[in-house]
């Protein structure tokens, strides 16, 4: 799941750790030691905490791989690191890692995985999909105790279905210009951080040290308290994962208190659309997608398939399904991209007029159906999504969002024989700028319906697995006893 970095203290740059070779995938990571190291940041509570980060993120000193061969081979050390990363090291946090992601900052399901095997899923019987494209990220946080948290990326769901497989916190912020500095980029309008983690404490520490909250008071609940539930996404098939789903809901109208609002966003599109639209929703944002966000993730990577046509004489290796969106994207014209960039900002605001009038609002959404998906399958991402799927919403409203992991849904496993467990977890979404507002929400609901807040790493999301030490501990003059090489 994770490349190797050590920190090189007298530049305050990067290098990768010549452990098992230094390829892009490679089968140990150094735990750095938490002894002796200064004890900067602890006001946020990051001092000395293990950050994972998807290899998305420019690392001063490091090479940016994209999980795919050719990017690697083409990829320069970079000369600056990251903001949303930078930002942590500055309070204290040790970067440990990259983790692999689907190549190509795209979607890709493990049968679909060519250059680099993907991640492993800990959830469950260990051999379900960890989702993508942020998959090396949160299966990282699933499984290991030693990570505290790692950064991923989220465009079009990136973020939210790994979350919701490997069964750990998610939070994706209002969309910020700032956090995008020297991040590989897919979509500007659509792509944003989050961070993985198996606590709240620790998503609101990494938030606190993105940017200082602002927004609704953060004890502000009240009657005028607004929970939307879009039933153009509600129910899911999984019958166990809607009881899940129903009972959380239920304690959050109880308990903040709150208005739990039924509504069909197609249906107030029909009755109430923008002004000088006369089309059903589905017809106004059909191929707004493809005119938008293929557009410019085609775009996005012109120069490095020029250079790598330079250099080479052909094109270099993607899989299928980024060479079908990069085509799809390349057969759209600069009229169509701006005329689809317009009806975007037409239905982000005819959404915010309509649901978030109140900044104390939160729409809920289920991610996706929970059900086996397993890496031995022949499984192949969806060419593509509707344009109103529910995972566009948060960013085309570039609104902050946050994954809860909120109970499991049983399921008779073919690789172990028994019934094992898959995660459940709820999507809510919040009004810009209502980070931490939003955040409070959640972790209010939690507490008030007395539900755990830790996440365990292992098969279960809420129990722990016996305690075993498989590592081998590099001692020495100079290496304190827990300088240990993790095997992954």
């Amino acid at each position: 799941m994770l490349r190797m970095l050590a920190l090189t203290l007298h530049s305050g740059g990067f290098t990768q750790l010549p452990v098992s070779g230094t390829e892009f995938q490679t089968q140990a990571v150094a735990v750095p030691s938490r002894i002796g190291l200064p004890e900067g940041g602890s006001e946020l509570g990051l001092s000395q905490k293990r950050i994972a980060v998807k290899d998305v993120y420019r690392i001063r000193g490091m090479k940016t791989s994209l999980c795919n061969r050719d990017y690697y081979r083409m990829s320069r050390p970079a000369g600056a690191t990251a903001a949303a990363v930078q930002l942590l090291a500055d309070a204290g946090c040790q970067i440990v890692g990259l983790t692999k992601l689907s190549t190509m900052i795209a979607r890709e399901e493990p049968s679909e995985a060519v250059d680099y095997q993907t991640a492993f899923n800990p959830r469950g019987d260990g051999y379900q999909s960890p989702a993508g494209s942020s998959s090396g990220s949160a299966a990282a946080v699933a499984a290991y105790d030693w990570i505290d948290a790692a950064l991923g990326t989220d465009t079009s769901g990136s973020g939210r279905r790994p979350a919701l497989v490997n069964g750990i916190y998610q939070f994706r912020p209002t969309h910020s210009d700032f956090l995008l500095k020297d991040m590989v980029p897919t979509f500007h309008r659509f792509d944003s951080p989050c961070v993985f983690a198996r606590n709240l404490s620790m998503v609101e520490s990494v938030l606190r040290a993105w940017y200082t909250p602002k927004g609704t008071s953060l004890a502000s609940f009240g009657h005028t308290f607004q929970v939307i539930y879009p039933l153009d996404f509600f129910p899911v098939p999984n019958q166990a994962q809607m009881a899940v789903l129903e009972k959380f809901l239920n304690d959050m109208t109880t308990l903040l208190p709150a208005q739990l609002n039924h509504v069909s966003i197609a249906d107030t599109w029909r009755m109430s659309p923008p002004e000088g639209v006369s089309e059903a929703l589905s017809d106004y944002l059909r191929n707004v997608i493809v005119h938008t966000y293929y557009y410019k993730f085609h775009e996005s990577t012109a120069d490095f398939r020029h250079d790598f046509s330079q250099k080479h004489g052909h094109d270099p290796y993607v899989i299928p399904f980024v060479r079908e969106r990069w085509e799809a994207g390349k057969s759209v014209s600069y009229e169509e991209y701006k005329e689809g960039l317009r009806k975007l900002n037409v239905y982000r605001d005819w959404l915010l007029e309509r649901f978030f009038q109140s900044k104390q609002t939160l729409m809920v959404l289920p991610i996706s159906n929970v059900e086996p998906n397993y890496r031995d399958v022949a499984s192949e991402s969806p060419a593509f999504l509707d344009d109103t799927d529910q995972l566009y919403l948060p960013p085309i409203l570039g609104s902050p969002d946050i994954v809860l992991p909120i109970g499991e849904a049983e399921y008779e496993s073919k690789i172990t024989g028994p019934k094992e467990h898959l995660p459940v977890a709820i999507n809510l979404v919040g009004a810009p700028g209502e980070d931490f507002w939003l955040l409070n929400a959640a972790r209010q609901t939690l507490k008030r319906s007395r539900r755990r807040e830790e996440i365990c790493t292992g098969h279960r999301i809420f129990e722990k697995p016996p305690t075993i030490t498989p590592r081998t501990c590099t001692l020495g003059s100079e290496v304190s006893s827990d300088m240990c090489v993790e095997k992954l």
